[in-house]
């Protein structure tokens, strides 16, 4: 079984925010029309309504990565 990584989420700024893993960024989400999410890697997209579901885009795509061996 693969090792379990977990995310922790920090807030930048008013608009801001990153997603960190063993000291290192995995992703940043900014608040402009919508919450976009790119990852540090640029192999995750995404645009959302709520940060809560750009969050969640990513953790799942985390989880999934850590699961496969990507991470």
């Amino acid at each position: 079984m693969a090792h379990q990584h977990t995310l922790s989420w920090r807030q930048d700024s008013d608009d801001a925010w990153s997603a960190w893993a063993d000291g290192r960024i995995v992703a940043r989400i900014t608040c402009e029309r919508q919450y976009e999410l790119v990852s540090a890697d640029g192999a995750v997209r995404g645009s959302h309504s709520a940060l809560g579901s750009a969050q969640a885009q990513l953790e799942a795509w985390y989880q999934w990565e850590s699961a496969t061996g990507g991470v």
